[in-house]
C-alpha cells in the first residue's frame, strides 16, 4: 500500500493506494462533517491530477470520514475567501479546476457516500463517474438558501446526471433529500445495503480487471459526447481507438481469450 503526499497538501485530504491499484481519497474533517476549506479543494485537485498520471492506479474511490461524505464548502471562511465578486469568481475557478481534475481523470472515479453530500460535497460526487450510497445518505444543493448561483460547470454536470427538470427541482427547492428521493432524482447509481466503502470496492473490482487504455478511451469519448465537444474532437477521440488496436493490452486480450484464461493487462 502506498501514499501520496506533497508540500502543498492539506492533511485533511488523504490518499492511499492498495495492491490492486485502487486509490482511496478520504476527506478527514469529521468535526465539520468534512466541509471543504479552500486549501482542501486545491489539494483534492492536485491529488486527482497526480493519480491520473500514475500508471499503478487503476481506479479512484472518494469518501469521507466520520459518517459523512461532505457538507460542501466551508461557509465559515467565506468572509475571507469569498467576500465579493472577484473573490467569488476566483473561488469558483479553483473549484472548477478540481471538478475537472476529477471529471477528466482517465481512471474510473467512484464516490462512496454516507451521511451528508450537499452543495459542494454533492458537486464532488457528481464529478465522479459513479455514486454508491448507503441508507444514511442525504443529498441536496442549498445554493438558493445562501443567495448563490451555482457555477456553470456544476450546473452542467448536475443536468447531465439527472436531466434538466430534476436539476431545476434540486436547485430551485434547495431541499436536502434522503436515499429514496436521491434515487428517484438520479443522484445515485447503486445502493449499499451494508458497508458503503465495501460496495464501492466491489464496483472498483469490476473495473480494475479490464484494460486501462480501453477504460480511459471509452471515458474520454463518453465525456466528450456528454459535454457536446465530440464533433470538434473527432481526430483526438479516434486516436484513442487506434492506439488501443496497437496496444500490448489488445494483444494480451486476444491471447487470453484464445487460451481461456483471465487477461493480465498492464496499461500499455
Amino acid at each position: 500500500m502506498g501514499s501520496i503526499s506533497g508540500a502543498e497538501d492539506d492533511p485533511r485530504v488523504t490518499c492511499q493506494t492498495d495492491s490492486e491499484g485502487v486509490a482511496l481519497i478520504r476527506i478527514t474533517r469529521p468535526e465539520k462533517r468534512n466541509a471543504m476549506a479552500l486549501s482542501m479543494w486545491v489539494t483534492m485537485g492536485s491529488l486527482f491530477r497526480r493519480l491520473d498520471d500514475d500508471p499503478a492506479v487503476r481506479c479512484v474511490i472518494l469518501t469521507g470520514d466520520g459518517g459523512h461524505f461532505s457538507a460542501g464548502a466551508d461557509i465559515a471562511e467565506f468572509g475571507e475567501v469569498r467576500a465579493n465578486a472577484a473573490q467569488g469568481l476566483e473561488y469558483d475557478r479553483i473549484n472548477d479546476e478540481t471538478t475537472l481534475a476529477i471529471r477528466n481523470c482517465r481512471k474510473p472515479a467512484i464516490a462512496a457516500i454516507s451521511g451528508v453530500a450537499v452543495g459542494g460535497g454533492l458537486a464532488l460526487a457528481l464529478a465522479c463517474d459513479f455514486r454508491v450510497a448507503d441508507a444514511t445518505a442525504r443529498m441536496g444543493i442549498p445554493a438558493g438558501r445562501l443567495g448563490l448561483v451555482y457555477s456553470v460547470l456544476d450546473c452542467r454536470l448536475l443536468a447531465e446526471r439527472v436531466g434538466v427538470t430534476h436539476a431545476k427541482e434540486i436547485l430551485f427547492s434547495g431541499s436536502i433529500v434522503g436515499i429514496d428521493d436521491a434515487a428517484r432524482l438520479g443522484l445515485i447509481d447503486r445502493r449499499a445495503e451494508g458497508d458503503v466503502l465495501g460496495a464501492a470496492r466491489t464496483l472498483a473490482a469490476e473495473f480494475t480487471r479490464n484494460a486501462p487504455l480501453s477504460i480511459a478511451g471509452n471515458k474520454a469519448i463518453l465525456n466528450a459526447i456528454a459535454n457536446g465537444t465530440a464533433p470538434g474532437r473527432m481526430a483526438e477521440l479516434e486516436r484513442w481507438i487506434a492506439d488501443a488496436f496497437d496496444s500490448e493490452d489488445y494483444a494480451e486480450g486476444q491471447r487470453a481469450f484464445a487460451e481461456r484464461r483471465a487477461p493480465r493487462f498492464t496499461g500499455r
